[in-house]
């Protein structure tokens, strides 16, 4: 027999299933700007190889999603081959993958996400696209997933205003592109992100991108981190190969594995 509920008694949470996915950001896709004609080329050939290992990589460790924190490409201005290498290269994944808009390739008229419809050509591909945030909801993985498009990168900009409560029923991840601020005073920079911001979400995972490096920024019971750029920082053309293995489970919440793929 199955006992009633009576008034006041607690209802506990569903139990989710455990979810396994890779975090990137900062992939840079198209960048060209340091060197000779030479060097430049090379460089390029470096990144478009890096990220086909990055594909490899999440197939490989069987994950459920990928998340791309901002700035896949380095500029919008990049041509229509390079949007196609990349949009085949995420439909060989053929898991869901969720493309957030960073500083390099913000969302406006004319950009890259403006010209070219991903859903479309790459049916496991999403993008947020709204300006005042967007939930975008994968019930086979027990997971919603939020985040706020960039118009433009400037100090007005807060990647994390106006995130829903948390639902008990799903993972919550957030995605935010942006500069991390232990406290607003003396924030200078453009799409600030506070410490205060990330704790009070009381999301499950918070998937940064912007900072080159990799780095905690983990808050309260939030888990916050930067993969770091997948290739490289700027000026220093040692590549990273800078990814985040991420795994929620209901016995051990959310553990971080980082990772570098092999150059």
């Amino acid at each position: 027999m199955i006992p009633r509920l009576g008034k006041g008694d607690a209802v506990a949470p569903p139990i989710k299933r455990s979810l396994k996915f890779l975090h990137t950001a900062d992939v840079h896709l198209d960048c060209d700007n340091y060197g000779s004609a030479e060097q430049r080329q090379a460089q390029q050939s470096m990144y478009f190889d890096c990220f086909e290992r990055m594909i490899d990589r999440a197939l490989t460790a069987d994950v459920d999603m990928l998340l791309i924190a901002g700035d896949l490409f380095d500029h919008n201005r990049v041509k229509d081959a390079i949007i196609a290498f990349t949009q085949a290269q995420l439909r060989r994944f053929q898991r869901p993958v969720v493309i957030m808009p960073g500083n390099h390739d913000c969302l406006y008229t004319g950009a890259i996400y403006d010209r070219h419809d991903f859903s479309r050509a790459c049916d496991n591909v999403q993008v947020i696209t709204n300006l005042n945030g967007q939930v975008i909801e994968l019930p086979e993985l027990d997971t919603m997933i939020w985040g706020r498009a960039m118009e433009e990168h400037e100090p007005g900009f807060h990647p994390l205003q106006d995130i829903p409560s948390r639902s008990d029923q799903h993972w919550n991840i957030a995605m935010a592109h942006g500069f991390f601020y232990d406290s607003p005073l003396g924030a200078d920079r453009s799409s600030p992100i506070f410490a205060e911001e990330i704790r009070d979400t009381g999301w499950d995972y918070v998937a940064l991108g912007h900072v080159h490096l990799r780095a905690d920024r983990s808050q309260g019971d939030v888990t916050a981190y930067y993969p770091g750029a997948t290739l490289m920082n700027w000026g220093n053309y040692e590549p990273h190969g800078n990814v985040l293995l991420v795994e929620c489970t209901p016995e051990q919440g959310v553990v971080v594995q980082p990772e570098t793929l092999i150059l």
